[in-house]
């Protein structure tokens, strides 16, 4: 078997998957079945196991305990050392531990040859170092061959809690069967109770991040149509599959993570999404308002930075350029991660005042801070950025929030600001923090769901003009100005805090190279702007070489110079499973003149193009022939972020017109000399 009919030219598929989650007995297995059909396939040799590492306990002095970051946990007493290398974990927290055993495995070739996986786990494992929160462990299936099957066990014990758990049910092959089961905690089984002697909370209740008991399972999931997490008589959760697809890889995709099949339990303690996220905030508020309280400090200096007779805009205008000037360390060359929305640091935001210096979360509190100094109606946003996931209010899960934007009221409507992104334009935001689902309190005190506003496409645009020289041999020189605005210009100014101008010069000039015609030889000449986001970021741009074909007597030149080799930027697969994600609108604007040699002229005058695919796009071409020129000027027009997969054939259909278009020449023709 080297091929399967329900996965056309897989590398490999499961024949089965299962995994299972006991959280009475602290640990979860996995079990596959895989068939090699080609060399690629051959990686799922490898195995790897994600884990989290330095779960974080705080014991408390009436052995009842707590745990950060939503976890649960029920046992009191900690029994391994001490975690102090992260100043934002308490002086009494530890370190759990988790540890993977049980490991067979082998493989078994077309023939019938079985090769056993030997050694223990300790020899078989490689640790490979992840991020803060988490490790991941592999392991090697002997001897795989194409056409080999590989069956494989493994569990991963822990030593005192497991969060409830994530199950992603598509895998990057196809999947045959699969099978998930869960466990939960003993006090979720049947004829379970949380009572305790005396009327109290029971031992083995699990505690939320707030020492508040959690009495509730509540799962959301994205599954296909007719599928859903049901229940067996033991308490036990559990889901079957068959024909599961492998995970898609679409370009111009939405982040993965909000996409494939998946099934996310919850230990929570109110059934009702709402009222979890009403806690949660106000929990959150709370600790916000503590760390943003207006100082003497933080109140000099918002009366410093703006007069009793601005504007309440005015007044948000001058606060956001204040903090501007502002060391954000999340874009230092020595790039520092922020930590997650849930944190809000101890003390008050007046010692990132007095420093000039802090994360974005840091940037944003302390923007709150002076903004509610100077009377301005300000409250904080928890945001999910668009370039990770999409927010989804049914997940009961903190952890989706990771960024802190700022509201200001002004004349009864909110604009939404971004004081956390380095060299951003006053109400600017970040891509991936517009159209961003969220969550924020209310006037009256009652959470609400946020969706940041779109940007417009004259938001992000891009506009190249100049003129050039065209000689009878069809060489060109001359000066072109390319001058960004928008999204483009923040990557470039931010690509400076973490390298250098150099590097942003270097990169601007491969971007302009892979548009400008074969031949042709663009470098930089200087850079304006670059510093300064409240200006227009412009490249001044030396042209030479060769653009024409040379005929005889006739010069065939481009049409439109930049997307002379422009190519369909959307693959010709009609079929596609996922949206299209192109992150923010956009326009770009081209307007160049060639100037013919002396005694050439037009053959013939191109025809102007106007398109325009509903409020999606819209595509303009005007030319003006002069005295020995001619000024093509060029509009592309793309009004939409996300587009429905259903959309894709329309969406192919007009960029198809577009590159027809662009793709147009004209010719020039040498006038014969009198008498000839």
């Amino acid at each position: 078997m080297t091929s399967d009919p329900k996965a056309p030219g897989a590398a490999a598929v499961y024949l089965y998957r299962e995994e299972k989650e006991d959280d009475p007995h602290h640990f979860r297995s996995v079990y596959a079945r895989v068939k090699v059909l080609t060399e690629q396939g051959k990686e799922l040799a490898t195995v790897h196991i994600s884990y989290q590492k330095n779960f974080v306990f705080y014991a408390t002095g009436d052995n009842s305990s707590r745990m950060s970051n939503g976890f649960a946990n029920s046992w009191s007493t900690p029994d391994v050392s001490h975690s102090g290398e992260d100043p934002r974990i308490d002086p009494d927290s530890y370190a759990g531990h988790t540890e993977v055993s049980a490991i067979e495995g082998r493989t078994i070739h077309a023939d019938g040859t079985v090769v056993p996986l030997t050694g223990t786990p300790a020899d078989l494992l490689k640790e490979k170092k992840g991020t803060s929160q988490t490790n991941e462990l592999t392991f090697n299936l002997p001897s795989v061959e194409v056409g080999s099957i590989l069956e494989y066990r493994y569990q991963v014990r822990y030593d005192r809690f497991q969060q409830a758990p994530e199950w992603q049910v598509q895998q990057a092959y196809f999947v045959h069967k699969a099978r998930y089961v869960f466990a939960p905690a003993e006090q979720f089984l049947p004829n379970r109770n949380l009572g305790g002697g005396g009327g109290g909370v029971s031992d083995s209740a699990i505690l939320g991040a707030h020492g508040e008991v959690m009495t509730d399972i509540r799962s959301a999931s994205i599954l296909p149509a007719g599928k859903a997490v049901k229940q067996d008589g033991l308490g036990n959760w559990f889901v079957e599959f068959t024909d599961i697809p492998a995970i898609p890889h679409e370009a111009n995709a939405p982040p993965l993570a909000a996409q494939i099949y998946q099934v996310n339990f919850y230990y929570t303690f109110t059934p009702d999404a709402k009222e979890f996220w009403q806690k949660e905030m106000q929990l959150w508020i709370k600790d916000v308002n503590r760390y943003a309280a207006p100082t003497e400090s933080i109140k000099s200096t918002a009366n410093e930075a703006v007069s009793a007779s601005d504007s309440p805009l005015d007044k948000a205008k001058k606060l956001y350029a204040l903090m501007q000037k502002f060391d954000n360390v999340d874009f230092s060359k020595n790039l520092s991660i922020s930590a997650a929305t849930d944190w809000v640091p101890q003390g008050n935001v007046e010692k990132v005042l007095e420093r000039k210096s802090g994360n974005s979360e840091e940037m944003a509190f302390l923007y709150l801070a002076l903004a509610r100094a100077a009377g301005l109606d300000a409250r904080p946003m928890r945001v999910t950025s668009r370039n990770r996931r999409t927010f989804n209010a049914q997940f009961q899960d903190t952890a989706q929030l990771d960024s802190v934007l700022i509201g200001i009221t002004i004349d009864s409507k909110e604009i939404i600001l971004d004081p956390g992104e380095k060299l951003a334009p006053f109400q600017t935001l970040h891509w991936a923090h517009a159209g961003a689902g969220g969550v924020a309190m209310a006037a009256n005190g009652k959470v609400e769901i946020v969706i940041t506003p779109l940007q417009q496409n004259t938001d992000n645009t891009v506009v190249q003009v100049g003129s050039l020289n065209v000689s009878p041999q069809g060489t060109v020189s001359g000066t072109l100005k390319i001058g960004f605005i928008g999204q483009q210009a923040l990557q470039l100014r931010q690509m400076v805090l973490r390298t250098d101008s150099n590097a942003v010069k270097q990169q601007m000039e491969r971007m302009i190279a892979a548009q400008v015609p074969d031949g042709i030889e663009t470098h930089i000449d200087h850079i304006s702007g670059l510093d300064d986001p409240s200006k227009q970021l412009v490249a001044v741009v030396p042209v030479t070489g060769s653009v024409a074909v040379h005929t005889g007597k006739h010069l065939v030149l481009p049409l439109l110079f930049f997307e002379s080799k422009e190519t369909d930027p959307f693959p010709t697969e009609e079929a596609r499973s996922l949206p299209v994600d192109m992150h923010y609108p956009a326009q770009w604007q081209e307007q160049i003149t060639y100037v013919f040699p002396s005694g050439f002229t037009l053959d013939a005058a191109p025809q102007d193009v106007s398109m325009k695919w509903e409020e999606n796009a819209a595509y303009q071409t005007r030319f003006k022939v002069g005295a020995g020129t001619i000024t093509s000027a060029r509009i592309l027009a793309r009004g939409f972020t996300l587009l429905d997969a259903s959309e894709y054939g329309k969406l192919r259909d007009f960029y198809e017109k577009v590159g027809a278009a662009d793709r147009q020449q004209i010719a020039l023709s040498e006038a014969q000399a009198a008498g000839k």
